[in-house]
């Protein structure tokens, strides 16, 4: 009897720790509110595919990797302009669209701007990201983290590399011997927006990996 009794006891206690163990449980996130992974195919005007890029989740944050082939568009040997575009008014038009024979100002308009918050200016949106460095090949790879933004946000966004070096905002304008007199607001504009950093060279919608 005394036998069943303790047979009966940690059976009981068994029971319990399970149901604690499943008390205790994390609960899980819906797939959709979290992508395993997001990538985007870059193309240039002319819609020819000139990179990949991938978004990561890490316990660290977002990884980030790029990698980009020659672009008729782009410099060699030179920075260029890397963002994420919010891709959020209609009014714009939707995804990456560009017409290689319209000017270029045109090109990709559809992205719209830099994805941010309001009060940030460029050099502290949630859409810049590191500048490549195209080499003489005019290949570029970049890897990097980011805890800017969160990799749930990033689907439907586009990411848009630019024709020119980004200055990151960090023009410093005034009277002194290392600032810079501002030659008019477009420029200061500019800098403020975009980080000057030229015209859309290339696009990519960012979607769920297949």
């Amino acid at each position: 009897m005394k036998q069943k009794i303790a047979s009966a006891a940690a059976a009981a206690a068994i029971t319990a720790g399970a149901a604690g163990a499943a008390t205790l449980a994390p609960i899980s996130t819906p797939a959709e509110a979290q992508p395993a992974e997001l990538t985007a195919v870059l193309r240039d005007p002319s819609g020819v595919k000139v990179g990949v890029v991938e978004f990561r989740p890490r316990r660290t944050g977002v990884e980030v990797r790029a990698t980009l082939r020659p672009n008729p568009y782009v410099a060699a040997n030179a920075f260029h302009g890397f963002h994420v575009h919010a891709n959020n008014d209609p009014g714009n038009g939707t995804g990456c669209v560009a017409d290689p024979m319209q000017a270029s100002s045109t090109w990709f308009a559809s992205a719209d701007g830099h994805l941010t918050e309001p009060g940030q200016t460029h050099g502290h949106h949630n859409g810049d990201m590191p500048s490549p460095l195209v080499e003489a090949d005019g290949t570029a790879r970049l890897r990097f983290t980011t805890h800017a933004v969160d990799l749930a946000d990033l689907a439907g966004r586009a990411v848009v590399l630019h024709g020119n070096a980004d200055n990151f905002g960090n023009v410093p304008t005034g009277t002194a011997g290392t600032e810079y007199t501002p030659n008019g607001p477009a420029a200061t504009d500019l800098t403020q927006r975009t980080g000057n950093a030229g015209a859309r060279a290339a696009c990519g919608l960012i979607q769920s990996r297949d």
